[in-house]
């Protein structure tokens, strides 16, 4: 039970040939995934994917062959946990994947940046191919719209746009909800295009308030890596599961080990402005005063502000600014721990093999004998998962309502 990673065909998925990755570190959150080699970053550094191998570890034998493997933005790292429920000529199942990007070459190793899907995305734009500066004047007025669709299948339609409608766009991508039905609405202008990078459109989807998760999930089909564009709906947020996994804590031991939790105080008002400058800027103000009045210990006002200088309609900065609000106006706890994915029960059977659980679904966390909570089951969100060569799985949980304040 061990990781295995591939060289991948950026544009169609196909595995080429395995590759050997001595030490790394990998993450994997609710809309992104990175993947780099372990080392120590500096105060400030930003944290960069990328892996730094030495040529032994390139399945090649000369400098055509190290170059084919290698090549920026063609290629990709694929990552995957091989379980013992795996057959052993099997790839395992993905995890994360990520193109190569910029390369620098030594006579002792090579050293390139990973770009996830949600980064590949930074470099496509949603605006309609032979419109871009077609208009009078060589001005752009064309506009993409979306009416009375579902958050999620706009946000499909969005990704569709910016890879398989251009030339040499296409990535592995399945693009599920496309033209699914809804009550929202979204105007793309042409000549915005400063704010048009598909990852940004996506993200400002997931984040209005009543977002959908938005994930792109590794799979395999065949000798291919794909992914499922998965997302929550409008009646649901959240990302479907099969199976809800659960959790023990205990200070004799569980599955849960190293559990941590994290305190934060409320905000009350958020401050949110728009497009538009000085007297003129788009503005509104979301708050919820219930916790500095009432019949309880009252908690100190805090205030906060949002900007979104590329939203010009109202009622759309009324939604982003509540959601900011709506996520922080009660206090919070985040759950944090880890766990092994080599775990197995009597029989030798994983318990919580990689694959089987995802960024974006519930876990029942079982605790009991933690000092400053009292003994229960607690229902948390899974928001993000990292680990390293090793089996150790570290878990960071959605932020909660605190159940002890």
């Amino acid at each position: 039970m061990a990781w295995r990673a591939y060289i991948t065909d950026t544009i169609t998925g196909r595995i080429l040939a395995p590759i050997d990755l001595p030490s790394f570190s990998w993450s994997v959150s609710v809309s992104d995934s990175s993947l780099a080699t372990t080392k120590d970053k500096g105060v400030g550094e930003n944290e960069v994917s990328g892996l730094k191998l030495p040529w032994t570890a390139i399945p090649a034998v000369s400098a055509g062959e190290r170059n084919y493997l290698l090549a920026p933005d063609r290629r990709s790292i694929a990552l995957c946990w091989h379980s013992s429920l795996d057959d052993e000529w099997s790839y395992g199942m993905p995890v994360l994947c990520g193109m190569i990007g910029q390369r620098k070459d030594s006579a002792l190793d090579t050293d390139f940046n990973l770009s996830s899907i949600m980064g590949l995305l930074e470099n496509r734009y949603i605006v309609r191919e032979g419109k871009f500066g077609t208009a009078s004047g060589n001005t752009s007025s064309d506009e993409i719209s979306f009416k009375n669709m579902s958050l999620r299948g706009i946000a499909a339609e969005v990704g569709w746009l910016a890879t398989n409608v251009k030339p040499g766009g296409e990535l592995p991508i399945d693009w599920a909800y496309r033209g699914e039905k809804g009550s929202h609405e979204r105007t793309y202008s042409s000549w915005d295009i400063q704010n048009l990078k598909a990852s940004d459109v996506l993200t400002k989807i997931a984040n209005v308030d009543g977002g959908p998760d938005l994930q792109f999930r590794p799979k395999l089909s065949g000798d291919y890596v794909r992914f499922d564009f998965t997302a929550g709906s409008d009646g649901d947020v959240y990302l479907g599961q099969k199976t809800v996994h659960r959790l023990t804590y205990s200070p004799y031991g569980g599955t849960l080990e190293n559990l941590t939790i994290d305190h934060l105080g409320p905000i009350m008002r958020e401050y949110g402005s728009g497009s538009g400058t000085d007297k003129a800027q788009l503005c509104h103000l979301s708050e919820d005063l219930s916790l500095v009045n009432g019949n309880h210990e009252p908690w100190p006002l805090k205030e906060s502000a949002y900007s979104d200088t590329d939203t010009d309609k109202a009622d759309l900065l009324k939604q982003h600014t509540d959601g900011v609000l709506n996520a922080n106006s009660r206090p919070l706890v985040q759950f944090k721990g880890e766990l092994h994915a080599n775990d197995t029960d009597a029989n030798g059977t994983p318990l919580h093999p990689l694959g089987s659980f995802w960024p974006g679904e519930i876990m029942e966390l079982d605790i009991s004998g933690f000092p400053s909570l009292t003994d229960g089951l607690y229902e948390c969100r899974l928001m993000q998962m990292s680990g390293d060569e090793t089996d150790k799985v570290s878990l960071i949980f959605d932020a909660m309502e605190d159940p002890m304040a």
